[in-house]
């Protein structure tokens, strides 16, 4: 009888088991069945030239990358190029994603993973659609959060989804797309080194005008050509200030130049000339508390400033031909024509420097020693002989004397005044006795 009820439990332990096996095989088949290591996209890599357009979604919204016939630029920026070398390595490393290990495919905890469908209540996930010349798909998935490495640090790892899986993978490699429009454009304005410039000539509204200006490239510093009379520089090197505007200059933001009217309220107007004929022109306006600035570049023979110097060989030999530098001014307008700019506000005061902050008033000039204003004279007063009481300590005497010798002054040691003798003191007449 016993053993027929232990052998009935057996089985029964064994029917559960087995239940709670086919259970937890199941789920683990449901997975693997799906699950498979390598390369996300294994056709991605001979297709990436072919990719035309970069759809990214969020709950927030979407950004487009189109490939047009100058290049990639984005869509909700009417076109504006974008940072090739982003594009270029964000298309790289999604074809080269692979799958390491598969993770969860129940939809309840995919959001853990930021993994869940874009259109999901909260959901924090970023789809990402790539597609032909024809619109046709080439590759999809949802990018998810990115797996904390060591010491939480980056690993560089990201937890993924393909389109139309519901297996969930954490994929090594991460495609660094960016979620917002302004991350992508390409922020150089333009670039013209400080080496080139030979004038710079700001115009202001109220009619003040700034110009610095050097002779010879070899110059180190830029002279103020319009000093006012009775000033001097607030420092030596102060008209210089204004002559690397155009070497570090980039965008905030950007607009269509039809969105920004510069024919009301416009600020100040800038001119930068180099020595090989290149003329950028910048004008500011403010609205709303942004500075924003459009710019036109053309080419114009070179002038001389000061006497003509023999160039040196080897700076000749650098020097580029004026048809060089006329397809740089064509090509510098083409690209900034349509366009006005946001500038940070380091750049806008640059732009509009004023003469008050490069003049001041020349300081006073400092007296001959022994012949100054009696506030410099010292203790003396008036510039005359300092007198040191000789009743001094002879240690005290020498570190005044010592002290205003410094300050230009004469010092002689003399007797002390002597204190005046006190009358006797006598009693009142009427004091009692």
């Amino acid at each position: 009888m016993q053993q027929k009820t232990l052998l009935i439990l057996a089985v029964a332990t064994l029917g559960v088991g087995g239940i709670a096996w086919w259970k937890l095989g199941s789920d683990s088949a449901a997975v693997s069945s799906q699950a498979t290591t390598g390369k996300l996209f294994p056709e991605l890599e001979k297709q990436v030239n072919d990719v035309h357009t970069i759809l990214i979604e969020r709950a927030a919204g979407s950004i487009t990358l189109q490939r047009a016939a100058g290049g990639w630029g984005v869509t909700e920026k009417q076109g504006y190029p974008v940072d090739m070398e982003s594009v270029r390595k964000s298309l790289i490393a999604l074809a080269q994603m692979t799958a390491m290990e598969a993770k969860t495919s129940d939809p309840e905890r995919y959001s853990k993973l930021g993994v869940e469908d874009i259109t999901a209540a909260g959901a924090a996930s970023m789809q990402v659609t790539l597609k032909d010349a024809g619109g046709k798909e080439v590759a999809k998935l949802i990018l998810g959060k990115e797996q904390e490495g060591k010491g939480g640090m980056p690993s560089g790892n990201v937890y993924v989804r393909r389109s139309g899986d519901t297996v969930s993978y954490l994929a090594k490699g991460n495609p660094d797309i960016k979620p917002a429009a302004l991350d992508w454009l390409k922020k150089e304005i333009l670039k013209v080194s400080r080496d080139r410039v030979q004038s710079v000539v700001i115009t202001h509204p109220d009619g003040e005008v700034v110009r610095v200006e050097r002779s010879k490239p070899e110059d180190s510093e830029f002279s103020l050509a319009n000093m006012p009379e009775g000033k001097e520089l607030t420092y030596p090197g102060a008209p210089s200030s204004v002559s690397s505007t155009l070497e570090w200059l980039n965008l905030e933001d950007v607009v269509p130049a039809a969105e920004v009217d510069f024919g009301t309220g416009a600020g100040a107007k800038s001119e930068y000339r180099t020595f090989d004929g290149l003329l950028v022109r910048a004008e500011l306006k403010e609205v709303d508390g942004k500075c924003y600035a459009r710019f036109n570049a053309v080419y114009e023979a070179p002038a001389t400033i000061g006497p003509v110097a023999e160039p040196a060989p080897e700076a000749a030999a650098g020097k580029p031909k004026p048809e060089e530098v006329q397809k740089e001014a064509e090509t510098l307008q083409n690209r900034l024509k349509d366009w006005v700019f946001v500038i940070p506000a380091y750049n806008k005061s640059s732009f509009a420097k004023r003469m008050s902050e490069l003049v001041k008033d020349p300081a006073p000039p400092v007296p001959p020693p022994g012949e100054g204003a009696p506030s410099d004279a010292g203790p003396g007063g008036d510039g005359e002989t300092m007198k040191i009481p000789d009743s001094l300590p002879p240690e005290i005497q020498q570190q005044i004397k010592e002290h205003q010798e410094s300050l230009g002054n004469k010092t002689e040691v003399v007797p002390a005044p002597k204190a005046p003798e006190q009358a006797p003191e006598t009693q009142p007449q009427d004091a009692p006795k």
